[in-house]
């Protein structure tokens, strides 16, 4: 499992909706359903609601299975197909339609959004039931998932930013969804105003890309550089793409690594990467199926998605792509260090998904894109799962959230505990999906063994704070005796979707099996090749040995789990008591959240206080008050001349034809002088 080797995403067959209109079902399906209840869902019953907002998203996936079987029926170089849809924005030799990308990539990416959301909306109906906010959280979800599924099948960089703002906005909405309660409210403005910085580079970046090459579209970028044309840059001169791209800039960096920076920095807001991660765990105030959607196949993997659909752009930016390597292996050791030591159940998932997800950027920095698009799909399945069993466990609990208060619940709900393992087990990668994706990242890093041994500590981790938790929740002792009496199996609309969500954790890994199980048998990086590029296997003793290793590292981590919650309790308490400075540093984050407060949010409020108290207060509404109270005092002036008498009226006449004869007189008398 090594990483892709060149890329011929630059082949694009031009079509329209005419050819295609399937293409515009897959969302329309979706905001169909927003519109439905959004505009009438009040009126309606509960039953309809939940109906409309499940049929549209599995309308969005049963199109996107259809485009799945046709796009695989065309031979490799006719796979990837642009349609355009609207002209849009034309001014002069610019020209930014509304266009939409039919390939492998943003098919198989339609394919699991849609199936995985599907899922959590069926789940959903029964979670949120004696919500009275139903018919709006359905119509936010439905949102939601359309703009996701614009920004995936996006032609152009503008057509995936109105997605990726998109996406942003409703995660906004969803996060603080109570927004009755001061913490979800919070969380959602945290979220909004993290991720801005995020797409602030995102935006810069994008108009850089405009004025070199007068496109955003994906297809002729990428052939511009492939092909390395001839463009007009915005400083005048023509020359050629790579030419462009290599200028140097003021800071020592060439303009094609500034760009791919700046469009990271997009990435790292979006999928919560150090150190724009801070959203992501306060986001769990939001309802536990937003959380799955969120931080399963949606939001979070956008920025995973757009630099491997712009792999062809990063390619050109060694530093660039190093810099996503470190800080993906990085993030996904930082954030697996928190999982070890939270006890609040949904925020150990949400660093889990911070963690994973800087899996997914090492893959991608290390040029392995297809091992960590692999990795997106086997993740989007097992993470979905977790967080439909976590808000499983806290139906049965009465949203209690602390697992030091949980113990048992395997006796009560079964079904929960026994789809949680195979999630867990997936996530801490004991079972063949989790462990064959984060073996083929582990692999691709092995030619850098710094990030390599970053990402085997991340797999130990990984695994110790998986068992911990489910330990902790499912096995053992109730250390709640009330709520452990209360606790009992979730209902049938709950519990079918976890079921199905842990068959498809395990069907996925026959989507790319090693080496040393099946040569050739390789359906994804088959089926992806002709957008991000070709692999080369390891033989089957490398393969074997690269999985070795993970699976060793994945068994220290559970083998500890084991000992210190299961076998031999209060173990690791003897461990913090012994590094006391640590082990506080480790449980208060690292005290992230308090350096930005310190550094960035106190100062920034009190900056705002100011400048509200004085220069909004003092000087623009003081200009406003002030324009308005001359404009009234001449108004009042004015109003004492209109008395409604004829007399005055020829007074004021009569007046001002005699300064007119007396100012004509004068003159005239100035003028013969």
């Amino acid at each position: 499992m090594a990483e892709a080797q060149g890329a011929i995403a630059w082949s694009v067959l031009k079509g329209t909706v005419e050819e295609w209109p399937q293409v515009l079902l897959i969302i329309a399906f979706p905001l169909a359903g927003f519109l439905i209840n959004g505009l009438w869902g009040r009126r309606l019953p509960k039953s309809i609601v939940g109906f409309v907002a499940c049929g549209a998203i599995a309308g969005a996936f049963i199109v996107s299975l259809y485009l799945l079987i046709m796009n695989t029926a065309l031979p490799p170089f006719q796979r990837s197909m642009q349609v355009a849809v609207y002209p849009w924005l034309e001014a002069g030799p610019i020209k930014l339609p509304f266009a939409l990308l039919l390939d492998p990539l943003s098919i198989a990416m339609a394919l699991t959004v849609s199936g995985v959301s599907f899922l959590i909306h069926v789940y959903s109906v029964d979670y949120m039931a004696h919500d009275e906010e139903f018919s709006r959280y359905f119509a936010l979800l439905n949102l939601f998932v359309f703009f996701m599924l614009l920004l995936v099948l996006a032609g152009n960089l503008v057509t995936m930013f109105i997605g990726w703002e998109g996406v942003g906005l409703c995660s906004f909405q969803l996060i603080s969804f109570w927004f009755t309660r001061e913490r979800a409210a919070e969380a959602g403005r945290k979220a909004f105003i993290v991720t801005r910085f995020g797409d602030f580079g995102f935006l810069v970046a994008t108009l850089g890309l405009l004025a070199i090459f007068g496109t955003l579209d994906f297809g002729d970028i990428a052939r511009a550089i492939q092909m390395n044309e001839i463009v007009k840059p915005w400083w005048g001169d023509k020359v050629h793409a790579l030419d462009a791209l290599n200028k140097p800039t003021a800071i020592g960096l060439t303009l094609g690594t500034l760009i791919c920076l700046g469009l990271f920095m997009g990435a790292v807001g979006k999928s919560a990467q150090f150190p724009l991660y801070v959203w992501l765990p306060d986001a769990m105030e939001g309802p536990t199926p937003v959380s799955a959607l969120i931080h399963a196949a949606t939001m979070v993997t956008a920025g995973v998605y757009m630099v491997a659909r712009l792999h062809f752009l990063f390619e050109q930016a060694p530093v660039a792509l190093t810099v996503v390597a470190v800080i993906g292996a990085f993030t996904a050791a930082y954030a697996a260090t928190m999982g070890c030591v939270e006890n609040d159940i949904k925020r150990v998932l949400a660093y889990s998904t911070i963690s994973q997800l800087g899996y997914m950027f090492l893959a991608c920095g290390l040029g392995a894109y297809i091992a960590g698009f692999y990795h997106l799909v086997t993740h989007a399945f097992f993470k979905a799962l977790l967080f439909l069993c976590a808000g499983s466990v806290m139906h049965a609990m009465h949203d209690v959230l602390d697992i030091r208060r949980m113990g048992g619940l395997a006796k009560k709900m079964p079904t929960t505990a026994l789809t949680f393992w195979v999630g867990g087990l997936a996530l801490a990668g004991l079972i063949p999906s989790g462990l064959f994706s984060k073996d083929a990242i582990l692999h691709a890093a092995e030619q850098n063994k710094a990030l390599w041994g970053l990402g085997l500590f991340t797999a130990v981790l990984t695994a110790f704070y998986t068992a911990r938790l489910g330990i902790k929740v499912f096995h053992g002792k109730p250390r709640d005796e009330h709520l452990y009496e209360h606790a009992h199996e979730s209902p049938d609309k709950m519990t079918i979707p976890m079921i199905l969500l842990a068959i498809g954790t395990l069907a996925v890994s026959v989507l790319w099996l090693p080496s040393f199980i099946a040569e050739h048998w390789t359906i994804l990086p088959q089926y992806l090749s002709p957008v991000l590029g070709e692999i080369h296997e390891p033989s089957p003793q490398e393969a074997l040995k690269s999985t070795a290793w993970a699976v060793g590292a994945s068994s220290l981590g559970l083998v500890v789990a084991l000992l210190a919650y299961a076998l031999r309790p209060g173990t690791l308490w003897a461990f913090a008591r012994a590094f006391p400075f640590l082990y506080r540093l480790v449980a208060g984050k690292y005290f992230v959240d308090e350096i930005y407060a310190a550094l960035i949010t106190r100062p920034g409020r009190r900056l705002s206080e100011f400048v509200s108290a004085h220069f909004d207060l003092g000087v623009i509404d003081a200009t406003v008050n002030g324009i308005g109270w001359l404009t009234a005092q001449i108004g009042s002036t004015v109003r004492r001349m209109q008395t409604g008498f004829i007399r005055n009226y020829a007074l004021y006449f009569i007046g001002a034809s005699v300064l007119l004869l007396f100012y004509m007189l004068v003159r005239g008398v100035m003028m013969m002088r």
